[in-house]
């Protein structure tokens, strides 16, 4: 049985442990925040500037994906490279707690990462829209939809092999996993069947007004997200070892 009370206090944890990292502070906060001014205001990347909200999308996308796979992964890697995780056993929490905990965690480091990315949006002149206040309903799905995949990775290889493939995954998710770049009309159908694109998807639709994004359909976007969840999950159920 799940309790409310040690899951809140794991989770809090988490959540404070991470967030004194200086390289999850530069992963999450820094760079996103970079990205925002490079693409609203230099034509460094695709030749042209980034309108702000496409813009915002994309950072915001970046960050989920960052707390919700690369820092979840090399995290749980090396807590179980040490045997924390099965010292974490022998207290009262149950494993569910523990993996609940530390996906909140990581759902929290990314809400308040964005918050920092909302701030400098706000600055450079984006004002929020009405379906602002869904982006954190994305977020959610967009950490679930990769968060199994961390535990998978976490789970089943050795922590410099982790640390290797989650940045690895993170830079390919940048360069090809149509966040930053665009590409084609046919590639670009078979991307938004991944999640990178489908959670960028719904936080544009957020960021302007709904009506200025084309071709982005919300419940199929969600569906991408939670199908994707689910498969990541399973896969770390089964294989996921905790020593």
């Amino acid at each position: 049985m799940i309790s409310s009370r040690r899951l809140i206090i794991q989770t809090k944890w988490e959540f404070l442990l991470n967030s004194r990292n200086s390289e999850q502070i530069l992963l999450l906060v820094l760079i996103p925040i970079v990205i925002l001014v490079v693409l609203t205001k230099t034509t460094i990347i695709g030749g042209e500037t980034t309108e702000l909200p496409s813009a915002l999308a994309t950072v915001l996308t970046i960050s989920t994906f960052a707390a919700g796979l690369t820092s979840l992964a090399i995290a749980t890697a090396f807590e179980r490279r040490s045997e924390t995780l099965v010292f974490l056993g022998t207290t009262s929490l149950t494993r569910v707690e523990v993996v609940l905990a530390k996906s909140l965690g990581s759902l929290l480091l990314a809400i308040f990462a964005g918050l920092f990315t909302f701030t400098a949006a706000i600055i450079l002149g984006w004002t929020p829209t009405p379906f602002t206040i869904l982006i954190p309903l994305w977020m959610v799905l967009g950490v679930f939809s990769v968060s199994g995949f961390a535990y998978l990775l976490a789970g089943t290889l050795r922590a410099e092999a982790v640390l290797a493939i989650a940045n690895g995954i993170f830079v390919l998710v940048l360069m090809f996993g149509g966040v930053i770049f665009t590409f084609g009309t046919s590639i670009t159908n078979v991307l938004e069947f991944f999640p990178p694109l489908a959670l960028k998807n719904l936080i544009q639709f957020s960021v302007t007004d709904g009506n200025e994004v084309t071709g982005v359909h919300v419940i199929k976007a969600m569906s991408i997200l939670v199908v994707w969840g689910v498969i990541g999950h399973m896969l770390a159920s089964r294989f996921f070892k905790w020593r």
